[in-house]
């Protein structure tokens, strides 16, 4: 079988946008954070470097979740939403982390700990299937994902917010002014066995700056799948 070429595109349509990607996922790096933890502002710096990586939405997506059990020490983030604190402890009742914690990695569906090695920090190999086509298109504010495959698969898509900044008045980080990028918004699921998904953006469009989604095998974490890219 010939293997697929990584291929990953954005075209403009006259109602919206087209995002494919086919051959190799692209790596998702996922970071737990909260505003109110004295230790994340150095890995929100580290997640916001990515925006100048040249693989960013082809090769890499970053995604920020803002979690809310900090919250009680004194300073609420106004980024977490407590589905992101609960999307962690499921990650830790399917051995994807050890512990709930801030701040804390997971890349390709891995807990990645090499954020905290301060001599080489370089992400873990992509070391993914290759697979094939996965399409995205946006009419508005709807999100169509297609994906040829004869089985049931979860989908999942995240709108993702950018240059964001917060003036920290209270607790752990106060007096601290942090610079966000790549948050999660919003993240919603589904599942299909026809290998079409449709999502609604409930919201201004214009203040979300990308959206990513990939497809899961029913139930798992894995992804087949990814594809991702700027909202125009």
């Amino acid at each position: 079988m010939t293997a697929l070429l990584a291929l990953s595109v954005v075209s403009s349509i006259s109602t919206g946008q087209i995002w494919t990607n086919q051959g190799q996922p692209a790596q998702v790096i996922e970071l737990f954070t909260s505003e109110g933890c004295s230790s994340c502002p150095p890995a929100d710096k580290y997640i916001s470097k990515l925006q100048t990586n040249s693989g960013l939405w082809s090769e890499i997506i970053p995604i920020v979740y803002h979690v809310d059990y900090w919250d009680y020490l004194g300073w609420k983030d106004e980024f977490a939403k407590p589905e992101y604190s609960q999307l962690q402890r499921l990650y830790q009742a399917y051995d994807v982390v050890g512990s709930v914690y801030t701040p804390g990695f997971v890349v390709d569906g891995q807990e990645w700990r090499g954020f905290f090695n301060w001599i080489n920090r370089d992400l873990p190999a992509n070391k993914q299937k290759e697979a094939h086509q996965l399409t995205l298109v946006r009419k508005g504010n709807e999100f169509e994902l297609k994906y040829n495959a004869d089985a049931t698969l979860d989908a999942t898509i995240v709108f993702i917010v950018n240059d964001q900044t917060t003036i920290i008045k209270a607790g752990e980080n106060r007096g601290k002014t942090l610079e966000h990028d790549f948050i999660a918004s919003s993240r919603k699921q589904g599942r299909s066995n026809e290998g079409r998904w449709t999502f609604e953006y409930n919201g201004n469009l214009s203040d979300i700056d990308a959206v990513a989604a990939w497809v899961s095998p029913a139930g798992s974490f894995e992804r087949i799948q990814t594809v991702a890219g700027r909202i125009e």
